[in-house]
């Protein structure tokens, strides 16, 4: 008889107790670390020479990053959506300005959390706001079109103020004729300096662009698109929406609401030098569409109306060339194209401007000669295009450059972030590389462009053209920071393993692709008092965190202890967490198998769980629609065997497709309309599914091929043909557990399949190696039961001795095999655990020992066995926060405790052996995925926030190069006949005086870190007790910086002969200030820079 009811054998055999130290003292469930994952983001900045990005949300939470393990959280006072973020690298501060017109500024100097300064209310809607690297005061536009200036030494609005340009160039112009006012046009939308000039500033309004003076605040020039409308009349179409200007500083582009770009000449005024689109712009091929053909054409967009407004324009240059005005540019373009078109970021390759010295230039009475316009007008013809396509819809980019923060902070690009947004309302960042590797190959950067077709070599016009697809294909993405690495797909699942350490160096090893965006700015460590409770963990397990996302991705992440063991001479070298890049599964990869085109998957497919074997590095996706997707892990590429004829119910994927993963697709299990239920995958290459209605396939992965899994409801041998058992009647499976153990009718080792329906009825199947063949079968079935509705995971095999979990992994399934029926097995307890309650049985199919049940009112979610100094008990979570600990295996109660209450959006806890728990949460105000680690022992406390210094790698103010000069001489000249001399350190100095006024406020104290040692983060409680503590840490390396700093200021302090007196004044006011907070300090002089 195949299936048989069977009772034990140690009907009266007594067994220890498992749970060997019941002393309740170190069970203290805490929170050890909360990652969270924002998808509601809104903005981003980066600076350059501090080296550090930040993004702000719409929930009011700003997240600083730098280098390895630099994550800093700022909260605004109220959660009100960011609207403007800058770094001030002249006074190392972040301004922020939120949806309110509210302007909040933060220290950065200090060690810790960085010091809250001030918010200040605008009283006005703000339309932009420009800092820059040369004074100390941010420049904010109002929608009113006034400008006014804010002092971050003193944290004020200053008196400087600049009436709206708009109006006053429209009382010039009715100075000589009468022009109506139209509102629509005195709307500004940007500020920007002049690359080379500071007192030059360029404002957009949607009528024009105005070059202002700011130390003669007044209009230089304007730059408005001729309409062939009535005059004082403009169409909103063609409203001005954002502009660039050329890193030489002598022509710029302007983009406008009906797509169109257009080019001018700062030199002239009258006509732009053209007006183009990108209508027909081809992924690979330069050149504009012929809407542009006509340069300097003018008049409403009615070739091309379906496109969509040009929303923002960055033009970059490089140092790596002899040429002053920057040699080679890259223009970028956000918008502008059709609107049936699903483009992203684009990007073109502009030609060298070299500009014929000799040709006569203009003075500012004239226009601009032919001859120097055509040579502004070849500069502007593309030479390459590449447009970036990420996989959600383009909002906002920014420009990640490595020197310098002049020309707006874009100079010699490494890197563009994408801020992308799907449909639901989520927003996150994708990040590439910039420019592309075809822009940099020369051989790339001609093709298309040869003017003798009939020269070119056709075999080396097709291989570049290869080459060029290839490399075009290739998004040539880049890792971000680890919070920013999730996109805009919220997190749905979150599991954690416990892996060895030699499998997780082996994974983050095989992760290592050097594609991580670089960020040097900062350091991270452990705090001292925590340093030795983590040296402790160094030979622990190390932690895998998976993690499940909308978009049908699976995502790896280590999360070990191990990670934080570092020092403030050894700073952290890696992110907490680390994203395995390289390890990410997309789902959506393997829709490009023709094999797939039968099978009725979604665009996009919910992923329903995820297995992950740590030996055989293989990994299961079940879907909702009843699929499931097995991967392998592979080093390289070479493609593995792929059996001619395998069974209907498997289809062998095409591995190609996940290039440059290491997770390579291997098969699909695809059988019956009915719903996966469970799965179950081990390390011995075996994978079980489980159905709604009932039945069972697993697949032998050697072949791979199905095994035929015997039904009690037809018992016989051999194959049996569970189609068979689509009527039997039986509930669906709700879980699935691999074992290598006996059971109560024989104690033998075998590999063993437990199969639980909702019921509670369970089958446990024995699984053979045939005589003379290496192929497997299923021999006997026994019946047996346990509680009905069992929880996800919630079915354990543990040895009755030791207490550890009876695993189907290779050593035991070696041991099992080479013994044969002559292994005698210990004896094990299967623990199974339901909202009803939970139940412990001898040797699977024995008597039970154990048993509790639940009230409803404690709504139990989860159980698991948990193992503390060689106790094993076994631990259950409730939704409202307790948490019940029993003995094992008589489960009998040994302590409650509490723990905050559980999310209501809840679905799964994932628990390891060690009593350390996981759950995600997913919010949508904010908009946020909220993964929480957590520890049932008080003595966990190895995750702790590292203490961080935003400014650690500097010891002096941050070094910022000198202003870029006029290039070249000849146009120099030009501009200077036009616009004014240019302007020199002392005269930008000047111009942080006119902005400060005669009367400026006597900037607030600040102490810059002192880079001293063991430092603890600075206490924000009171702005008194962080500047005494500061100083009582500071004593000699704040006197060495504060040298320093008066040594390289010597010179523009001498040049500034004006405020010496009132500077030695100051001098004196801070010596006095000084003493009083420190007196054993002995201050010499105090500089508040």
């Amino acid at each position: 008889m195949l299936f048989s009811k069977l009772t034990s054998r140690h009907q009266s055999e007594a067994f220890s107790d498992l749970t060997t130290t019941k002393e309740v003292g170190d069970w203290h469930p805490n929170i050890l670390r909360v990652l969270n994952f924002h998808f509601d983001l809104v903005t981003i900045a980066f600076d350059p020479t501090l080296g550090l990005l930040s993004s702000g949300t719409s929930s009011g939470v700003i997240r600083i990053f730098g280098a390895p393990g630099v994550d800093v959280s700022l909260d605004l006072p109220e959660p009100l959506q960011v609207s403007f973020l800058r770094f001030s690298a002249s006074t190392r501060q972040l301004v922020c300005i939120d949806e309110r017109d509210q302007l909040h500024v933060w220290d950065l100097s200090q060690v810790g959390r960085p010091l809250h300064q001030q918010t200040s209310a605008l009283n006005s809607c703000v339309s932009d706001i420009s800092l820059s690297p040369f004074h100390t005061h941010a420049l904010i536009v109002f929608q009113t079109g006034e400008i006014r200036a804010y002092d971050l030494l003193s944290l004020q609005m200053s008196p400087y103020m600049i009436p709206n340009l708009w109006n006053l160039h429209i009382e010039d112009v009715n100075a000589t004729m009468k022009l109506p006012s139209d509102p629509a046009m005195e709307l500004p939308i940007e500020i920007i300096c002049h690359p080379r000039n500071l007192k030059w500033i360029f404002v957009v309004f949607t009528g024009g662009v105005v070059l202002c003076d700011l130390a003669k605040r007044s209009v230089v020039a304007v730059y408005t698109r001729p309409e062939p409308v009535s005059v004082g009349s403009i169409h909103s179409a063609s409203f001005a929406t954002s502009m660039a200007i050329h890193p030489s500083g002598h022509f710029f582009a302007v983009g406008y609401a009906d797509g169109v770009i257009g080019f001018w000449a700062i030199a002239d005024e009258a006509r732009p030098l053209s007006v183009n689109t990108l209508a027909e712009l081809g992924e690979h091929v330069g050149g504009w569409s012929p809407f542009e053909q006509s340069p300097g054409g003018v008049g409403e967009n009615n070739q091309h109306p379906n496109l969509e407004p040009v929303c923002k324009l960055a033009w970059c240059g490089f140092p790596n060339t002899s040429d002053s005005c920057g040699g080679n540019s890259l223009l970028l373009v956000l918008g502008g194209c059709p609107t049936t078109s699903d483009r992203g970021l684009v990007a073109l390759l502009m030609p060298t401007f070299n500009p014929d010295l000799s040709a006569p230039f203009p003075d500012k009475s004239t226009s601009l000669h032919q001859a120097a316009r055509d040579e502004m007008v070849q500069v502007l013809i593309p030479k390459r295009a590449h447009i970036y396509s990420p996989s959600a819809q383009v909002r906002d980019f920014c420009v990640v450059s490595c020197q310098t923060p002049h020309f707006s902070g874009i100079w010699d690009p490494a890197a563009v972030i994408c801020l992308c947004g799907t449909s639901s309302g989520s927003q996150g960042v994708e990040t590439y590389r910039f420019p592309p590797r075809s822009f940099l190959d020369s051989s790339l950067a001609c093709l298309g462009n040869s003017s003798d077709s009939s020269e070119t070599d056709i075999v080396g016009h097709l291989a570049a053209l290869l080459e060029e697809m290839k490399l075009d294909l290739d998004q040539e993405l880049l890792v971000p920071p680890s919070a920013l690495r999730c996109g805009p797909s919220k997190i749905v699942k979150v599991y954690a393993l416990d892996v060895k350490c030699e499998i997780m160096d082996y994974l983050s090893k095989a992760s290592t692709a050097g594609n991580a965006l670089v960020l040097c700015g900062g350091a991270a460590w452990l705090g001292p008092a925590r340093l030795t409770q983590a040296k402790l963990s160094k030979y622990q397990p190390r932690r895998l965190l998976i993690t499940i996302h909308g978009d049908a991705s699976v995502r790896f992440h280590d999360i070990s202890p191990q990670l934080l063991i570092t020092t403030r001479e050894s700073p952290m070298t890696k992110d907490f967490p680390e994203t395995l890049v390289d390890l990410i599964i997309n789902i959506c990869d393997i829709f490009a198998d023709p094999q797939l085109s039968k099978v009725n998957l979604p665009i996009l497919p919910k992923i329903q769980s995820v297995q992950f074997t740590q030996e055989s590095l293989e990994c299961s996706i079940a879907l909702e629609t009843g699929e499931v997707l097995l991967y392998r892990f592979r080093l390289n590429d070479r493609q593995q065997h792929v059996p001619k004829e395998v069974d209907d119910e498997i289809v062998v994927l095409d591995q190609s497709l996940a290039a440059g993963c290491k997770f390579r697709p291997y098969l699909m299990l695809h059988r019956r309309p009915s719903k996966t239920t469970s799965h179950s995958l081990n390390d011995v290459g075996f994978l079980a599914v489980g159905y709604a209605d009932g039945c069972i396939s697993v697949v032998d992965l050697r072949g791979p091929s199905i095994l035929r899994v015997p039904r009690p409801d037809h018992p016989r041998k051999g194959p049996l043909d569970f189609h068979q058992s689509r009527n039997c009647g039986l509930d669906g499976i709700v879980s699935l557990t691999w074992t290598v153990s006996g059971i109560a009718s024989e104690q033998n080792l075998f590999l063993r399949l437990i199969s639980v329906h909702e019921s509670g009825a369970s089958y446990v199947y024995k699984l053979a190696r045939q005589p003379g063949s290496s192929s497997y079968s299923y021999v006997e079935a026994v019946t047996t039961e346990t509680l009905p509705n069992l929880f996800d995971n919630s079915s354990f095999v543990i040895d009755s001795r030791t207490g550890a979990l009876m695993r189907a992994d290779k050593v035991m399934f070696a041991v099992a095999l080479r013994q044969g029926d002559s292994v005698a097995a210990n004896s094990c307890f299967w623990v199974t655990a339901s909202a009803q309650g939970a139940e412990c049985r001898v040797d699977i199919t024995g008597k039970r020992v154990g048993r509790v049940n639940w009230d409803a009112k404690q709504n139990i979610i989860h159980a698991s066995p948990v193992e503390r100094n060689g106790s094993q008990s076994f631990v259950a979570w409730g939704s409202k926060g307790e948490i019940l600990m029993y003995t094992l295996p008589s489960l009998e109660l040994l302590h409650t405790s509490t723990f905050s209450p559980m999310p209501a959006s809840l679905n799964l806890i994932s628990v390891d052996i060690t009593g350390d728990f996981i759950y995600c949460e997913t919010t949508e105000r904010p908009a946020m995925s909220r993964v929480t680690l957590a520890s049932l022992f008080s003595s966990r406390g190895v995750y702790d926030e590292p203490i961080t210094a935003l400014l650690e790698h500097m010891t002096t103010t941050p070094p910022i190069p000198p202003q870029p000069q006029p290039a070249p001489p000849g146009l120099s000249s030009v501009l200077s006949a036009w616009l004014g001399p240019h302007m020199s350190a002392s005269g930008e100095q000047q111009l942080d005086n006119i902005f400060a006024g005669q009367n400026r406020p006597v900037p607030r104290l600040r102490f810059p870190d002192s880079g001293s040692r063991d430092v603890e983060p600075v206490d924000h409680s009171s702005a008194q007790s962080a500047v005494a503590n500061t100083l009582r840490r500071a004593q000699d390396d704040v006197y060495g910086r504060l040298s320093s700093a008066l040594t390289e200021r010597g010179e523009l302090l001498g040049a500034v002969e004006q405020r010496v007196e009132s500077t030695a004044q100051r001098t004196e006011e801070m010596v006095a200030e000084a003493r009083r907070v420190a007196a054993k300090q002995g201050a010499k002089r105090w500089f508040g820079f």
